[in-house]
C-alpha cells in the first residue's frame, strides 16, 4: 500500500493551492465556467491531465520493458464534465498519445505496450467514467 498526502489551503475568492512535501505548490481554482479566475488549474483539469500522466508513467514502464526506444512521446487529454441525474460529473476521459519510435519496426510492440498501459493505469481504472486511449505514431 502507498500513501500520497496534499494539503489545499483557500487563498482567496474562488482560489486556493495545493501542496506536496518537496514540490512546488500549484495555483488551482474554480473552473471560469463556474465564476472561477482564468488561467489557473481546476479540479477538472488536474483530474484529466494525471489520467494523461498515469497513462504515460505505464506506457514508459511498458516500452522500456520491451526495449522499444522512444524519440518522442506526447499527448492530448480530453475530459468532459457534465450535468448528469447524479449531478455533476466527469463522464469520459480521451486521451490520444503520439509516439516517436527510434525504430519504425516496432510499432507492433509498441501498440501492445500502450494497450498493457492503458489496462493497468491505476488512475484509470479508479474511475467510473471510461478511459479511451488512442494511439499514433509519428514519422
Amino acid at each position: 500500500m502507498w500513501t500520497y498526502e496534499v494539503d489545499v489551503n483557500w487563498t482567496t475568492g474562488k482560489e486556493g493551492e495545493t501542496l506536496c512535501a518537496g514540490k512546488p505548490a500549484i495555483s488551482v481554482a474554480t473552473p471560469p465556467e463556474f465564476g472561477g479566475p482564468e488561467g489557473i488549474w481546476t479540479p477538472e483539469d488536474l483530474l484529466t491531465s494525471s489520467v494523461a500522466t498515469c497513462i504515460m508513467t505505464s506506457a514508459l514502464f511498458f516500452l522500456n520493458r520491451s526495449k522499444i526506444e522512444l524519440k518522442a512521446y506526447k499527448s492530448k487529454a480530453v475530459g468532459v464534465l457534465e450535468k448528469t441525474p447524479k449531478g455533476l460529473l466527469m463522464t469520459s476521459i480521451e486521451v490520444t498519445a503520439s509516439l516517436h519510435l527510434a525504430d519504425s519496426s516496432q510499432e507492433e510492440g509498441a501498440k501492445k505496450a500502450m494497450e498493457q498501459a492503458e489496462k493497468t493505469c491505476p488512475l484509470s481504472n479508479s474511475l467510473e467514467c471510461p478511459v479511451k486511449l488512442n494511439i499514433e505514431f509519428l514519422k
